[in-house]
C-alpha cells in the first residue's frame, strides 16, 4: 500500500515537473519570436504614421506651390485693376482740364458763284476739344459740302485729291496733311465735328472738298 502510493506521487511530480518545462519553452519561445515580431510589427506602425513620404511632400510642396501660384496671380491682378482704375481716373482728369472750343459755320449761297463760307477765320487754343457745327443755308444740289482741316498750306492739295477720292470716301483722301474732316452736309442740314486741336500753334487750314468748290470755300484755322 506505501509502496502504490509512493508511486503515484513520484508520477504526480514528474507530471508537475514535465507541465512546468513546457510552460518555460512556451516563455522563451514567445521572448525569441513573439516579441522581437511585436516589436517591429510596431515599427512599421510608427512608420506609416510618421513623417510624409518623398511623393507626399512632393505633392505638399506642388499644393503650396499652386497656392502661392495662386496668391500672386490675383495680387497682381488686384494691382492692374488698381492701376486700370488709376489710368481711368487720369484720363478723367485730362478730359477735364482739355478746353473745349464751339465753333459754328454756314455754307451760304445757292449756286457756285455765290457760295461761300461766312467765315474765313476761325480760332482755338492748341490742344482743345473743338465742337464744330457746320451749317448748310443752301436749298438745291449740287450745293452739298463738307468741312476738312489741313496743314499750314495743303488745302488745295487736300482738296484736289479729295476730287480723286470720290462721293465713295466723302471727298476726303487718305493723307496725312488731312488733320480732320467732317461728312457731307447736303442743303438744308446741319452737321457736327469734333477733334483735337493741333498741339502746335500754327496757321492751319479748312476748305471744302467737294469737286470745284474748293477756289471758293476756304479760310484760315489759327491755333494758338
Amino acid at each position: 500500500m506505501d509502496r502504490t502510493k509512493s508511486w503515484k506521487r513520484h508520477i504526480l511530480v514528474k507530471r508537475k515537473a514535465a507541465v512546468y518545462l513546457i510552460k518555460q519553452k512556451r516563455t522563451s519561445l514567445r521572448r525569441l519570436y513573439v516579441l522581437p515580431v511585436a516589436a517591429a510589427m510596431a515599427v512599421l506602425a510608427g512608420c506609416n504614421t510618421g513623417p510624409a513620404t518623398d511623393a507626399e511632400n512632393g505633392t505638399l510642396a506642388e499644393t503650396d506651390t499652386v497656392t502661392a501660384i495662386h496668391a500672386d496671380t490675383t495680387a497682381a491682378k488686384a494691382d492692374t485693376t488698381a492701376a486700370g482704375a488709376s489710368g481711368s481716373m487720369a484720363d478723367a482728369d485730362s478730359a477735364a482740364r482739355q478746353p473745349v472750343k464751339e465753333l459754328t459755320l454756314h455754307a451760304i449761297g445757292n449756286s457756285p458763284e455765290e457760295m461761300h463760307f461766312d467765315l474765313d477765320t476761325l480760332k482755338a487754343e492748341a490742344g482743345a476739344l473743338i465742337k464744330l457745327q457746320l451749317t448748310n443755308e443752301a436749298q438745291d444740289m449740287p450745293m452739298v459740302h463738307n468741312l476738312v482741316i489741313t496743314a499750314p498750306g495743303k488745302y488745295r492739295e487736300v482738296a484736289l485729291a479729295g476730287e480723286e477720292a470720290g462721293a465713295s470716301g466723302n471727298y476726303v483722301p487718305a493723307s496725312q496733311n488731312v488733320i480732320a474732316a467732317s461728312p457731307i452736309a447736303l442743303p438744308g442740314q446741319t452737321i457736327e465735328l469734333e477733334f483735337t486741336a493741333p498741339a502746335r500753334p500754327g496757321v492751319y487750314d479748312f476748305v471744302c472738298t467737294y469737286p470745284e468748290h474748293w477756289q471758293r470755300m476756304h479760310g484760315k484755322f489759327i491755333v494758338e
